[in-house]
């Protein structure tokens, strides 16, 4: 119930990353194509465009932002606190917050439909009248600003939101540390005790049977003194592996969630510089003519950033789930292609995915070959052998 009410975030996340690329697109690439364009039409319509895209685009930013913050407090509540996760995480709640934070992302940013206004105005290239994007007069108000871009937009996209990420990831984190090293513990401490029991079982069922078997006999006696002090021992080793698995998938979704956040918190930083960079020039604290230039030119790599973190989550998902793997090569049509290059691109995933579960699954005194069993192993060395194996045959 759990993993469901986690892809439910995960899918509206997706659609709110899919929008604001669309609207990036009309907000910050389409005006600059219609305007080296020779086309009168693309050039008076591209202020309609523009009008619309802006805040469209704000509150997808604003949506996306809300809803990364409520999937990471969903899974601190399940890393952390299980049990009144049981209680507390249930599918109402969740969609809620889906909600809630659908309609606060309109209603933070329903100011934003009234700073642009489209006029008209005659054009010299073309010789007529067209339409053109122009800042009112609520957007250029001294106060208005002071309220939303330093107060406001500031509290609401980045100080709120990146505050409580990093408490909470980091809490996530230092949990995920602390149970991996109390199961490998416990797991290494029963693996442990039961081979000296098995041991010591298995030497005195083999003294037993030389000592009280005849030689015609011996064989039979020992086979089966040897499968019945060592059924015991397979039996006891499948739970530890199912439990293994069982951890091994919640901890790839938290810390598919974790990649989801760091990717998020590393492409709005600078943004975050830029908005303070903002409110002191807006305040009179730092010279406009001298940093103009290179504070439009870090705005516009801000904004590539904030396109880039929408677009990569689908390589997160790639890499963290199995499952995803297989539904985007079914749709891709992909499903029945060259086994070799499947394998070897199932174990550049695996490879990065372990790469990045390192830090956060092994544990302080014990080697983190321990946290791998012998079947996943396996595929893992099976999954990189198997494009060299099929280019010699």
């Amino acid at each position: 119930m759990r993993r469901s009410l986690v892809n439910l975030f995960l899918l509206t996340i997706s659609i709110t990353d899919l929008l604001l690329l669309i609207f990036n697109f009309f907000f910050l690439l389409f005006p600059v194509i219609a305007l080296f364009s020779n086309s009168f039409t693309l050039q008076d319509i591209y202020p309609v465009i523009l009008r619309f895209s802006y805040p469209l685009a704000r509150i997808a930013q604003t949506c996306g932002v809300y809803l990364t913050l409520f999937v990471s407090v969903h899974r601190y509540l399940g890393v952390c606190h299980p049990f009144q996760a049981k209680r507390w995480i249930t599918g109402k709640p969740v969609k809620c917050a889906i909600f809630g934070s659908v309609v606060f992302s309109f209603v933070i940013n329903a100011t934003t439909w009234l700073e642009l206004t489209v006029v008209p105005c005659y054009s010299k290239q073309f010789h007529r009248l067209s339409r053109h994007i122009q800042l009112t007069e609520l957007q250029m108000d001294y106060t208005y600003g002071i309220i939303m871009k330093v107060i406001t937009y500031t509290l609401v996209m980045f100080i709120f939101p990146f505050v409580i990420l990093i408490i909470v990831n980091t809490c996530i984190i230092v949990a995920l540390k602390h149970s991996t090293n109390m199961r490998a513990l416990h797991t290494g401490g029963k693996s442990s005790l039961s081979k000296t029991n098995n041991s010591q079982k298995y030497a005195q069922n083999e003294m037993a049977v030389i000592l009280n078997s005849s030689s015609a006999t011996t064989g039979s006696q020992f086979s089966s003194a040897n499968s019945t002090s060592f059924r015991p021992m397979a039996m006891r080793s499948i739970k530890p592996a199912s439990n293994f698995h069982s951890s091994t998938r919640d901890s790839s979704v938290t810390l598919m969630l974790l990649a989801i956040v760091a990717m998020f918190l590393t492409c709005n930083g600078l943004a975050f510089c830029n908005n303070i960079i903002e409110i002191l020039m807006f305040v009179d604290k730092i010279d406009n003519s001298e940093n103009e230039s290179a504070f439009e030119k870090s705005v516009e790599i801000a904004n590539i950033l904030v396109s880039l973190n929408s677009s990569t989550s689908i390589f997160i998902y790639l890499i963290f789930s199995s499952k995803y793997r297989i539904i985007v090569k079914e749709y891709l049509g992909l499903k029945n292609t060259d086994k070799a290059y499947s394998g070897t691109l199932t174990a550049a995933a695996i490879t990065i995915r372990h790469t990045f579960e390192y830090p956060f699954l092994r544990g302080d005194n014990i080697s983190p070959r321990k946290y791998l069993s012998n079947s996943a192993k396996s595929r893992i060395s099976s999954a990189l052998r198997f494009p060299i194996s099929s280019q010699r045959s």
